[in-house]
């Protein structure tokens, strides 16, 4: 049985993560410590796991870190056994369906969310452009094929804030991924709350490595993964379906930021997606803009502009 399982969530998709600003207070996302610092760093919470299963093809996901004030506690693999087979956030948008009109200088992206999946996100981000939050904040930090992030009221990527008095934490769902057009919450690793700033995935392609072993889970959806104290299993297809795998392969994405991948906190919450406009996610991915990948600035020469945000409902 091929060993990369066991590396899968700790470093193949863990190069090339997107790097935090130096500012402690910037809502960006951190650098993905070391599997062995994050397994000493952090601990880890008590679920309803007995074990993983080990050996040849260790842990293809990535336990679950306390006090990183997550919704679901140990529960949450418990979900894995009911997750539906379809992509949520590739299904059809329904009549009713609230939606967002983001409206920038460079064009219109309309975007979906998924309250169900991320409530508390979901309402920070909807409450905060009601009330004209983002209205005039620009995308501080653009990284062509990889994301553009904004919310920021500086434009430095050091400030924001939310609705909720004491931040927000968390929100933790294996059925939504970073696939490109993601919607997310930024922040700075284990223990930071979320405030006001965001992200949309640009990514279109993944590495030739992440294909071949996104590849063989495919081919190998009815391998066990895990199993709980009562001998029921996880199966790879509970953890990584292949309808999902087949998106990222097809379209791109950033998966390396799922929490089916991440180890230590350094997961992110997807609570949205974009649903027309992908072309103007691409011309504000691709505008100029200073340092590189490893510069945490990478802020647009020429502002790129959030002129406000409006709703509609779906099918009306």
């Amino acid at each position: 049985m091929k060993r990369f399982f066991l590396m899968l969530a700790g470093a193949a998709l863990t190069v090339g993560l997107f790097a935090a600003c130096s500012n402690e207070n910037d809502d960006t996302a951190s650098v993905a410590p070391t599997v062995q610092q994050e397994q000493q760093d952090e601990p880890w919470e008590a679920v309803d796991m007995n074990k993983f299963i080990g050996g040849e093809m260790g842990t293809i996901f990535a336990p679950i870190p306390a006090g990183s004030g997550e919704i679901l506690d140990g529960t949450l693999y418990e979900a894995l056994l009911t997750r539906p087979s379809r992509t949520l956030q590739l299904s059809p948008l329904t009549p009713g369906e609230e939606i967002a009109i983001m409206h920038t200088n460079h064009g219109d992206i309309t975007l979906r969310f998924f309250p169900e999946e991320a409530p508390l996100a979901v309402e920070n981000f909807k409450t905060l452009a009601r009330d004209g939050f983002y209205d005039g904040l620009i995308f501080h930090r653009v990284i062509p094929d990889f994301m553009i992030q904004g919310g920021c009221p500086a434009g430095t990527g050091g400030g924001g804030e939310s609705i909720f008095p004491d931040g927000l934490g968390l929100e933790r769902s294996f059925n939504l991924h970073h696939f490109r057009g993601a919607l997310a919450t930024a922040h700075a690793g284990p223990g930071r709350t979320i405030g006001s700033q965001f992200y949309i995935v640009h990514s279109q392609n993944l590495d030739s490595g992440s294909i071949a072993d996104f590849e063989y889970l495919i081919n190998t959806q009815d391998e066990i993964a895990g199993e709980f104290s009562d001998n029921r299993h996880i199966y790879v297809r509970d953890v990584h379906p292949a309808d999902g795998l087949r998106h990222y392969i097809e379209h791109g994405g950033t998966p390396w930021l799922d929490w089916q991948w991440n180890h230590g906190g350094y997961g992110h919450t997807v609570f949205g997606h974009v649903v027309s406009g992908m072309d103007v996610v691409d011309s504000i991915a691709t505008t100029e803009a200073t340092g590189s990948h490893q510069n945490p600035a990478n802020r647009p020469i020429q502002s790129v502009i959030i002129e406000s945000i409006s709703f509609t409902t779906y099918g009306e």
